[in-house]
């Protein structure tokens, strides 16, 4: 397993396209969320989010995600639900470190507001690398760490956008950990 992932990143490299990885984007969707025990069942979801090149450097994200989950809350047995909003709202602010294989690595801190039910503020830390592969892929890899609504989420992330047309991009992202969740969607780069 080792030395597979070593080839990878190995080739990774020769892989890369002339052009780099683009922070000046929005992109939205479909967001499908598989929260722990406390929020309820799996729900789909909106989420839109962007970030906008200031410089070489340094770049601003912000975003939305909006989910409903049904929670049980009376005994076994019991059908009685209830709902709960999840509405996160993002600003930060990130930074890439270009290598010369059009190789990003990158990091960002944003500052979250639950505007849902629980009404609480907290952060999200983020790093990980990017990389523009031919033909026309935009990937990237990494790992997240935030707290709101006084719980802590731990994230392995990984997504894809493959360009179809002209600054228009399809794909999604994964991203594994306390709260599992799926974005499919499209991306809009200028």
């Amino acid at each position: 397993m080792k030395r597979t992932i070593g080839a990878l990143l190995l080739l990774l490299p020769t892989l890369a396209m002339s052009q780099d990885p683009t922070y000046s984007y929005v992109e939205g969707g479909v967001s499908i969320v598989d929260p722990p025990g406390r929020f309820g069942s799996s729900d789909a979801g909106i989420q839109v989010r962007g970030s906008y090149a200031l410089d070489d450097l340094l770049f601003v994200r912000g975003g939305i995600q909006s989910n409903t989950f049904s929670r049980r809350t009376g005994p076994p047995g019991d059908r009685s639900r209830v709902s709960v909003d999840r509405d996160i709202l993002s600003l930060g602010l990130g930074f890439r470190v270009p290598t010369e294989q059009q190789l990003d690595v990158y990091g960002a801190a944003d500052l979250l507001y639950d505007a849902g039910d629980a009404d609480d503020a907290g952060f999200r830390l983020e790093g990980g690398v990017r990389a523009a592969l031919p033909p026309a892929w935009d990937v990237a890899a990494g790992l997240r760490v935030g707290r709101v609504d006084s719980h802590t989420n731990a994230q392995v992330f990984g997504n894809a956008f493959y360009e179809f047309a002209p600054q228009f991009s399809a794909g999604g992202e994964l991203a594994v950990g306390d709260f599992d969740e799926l974005l499919l969607g499209f991306r809009y780069r200028f």
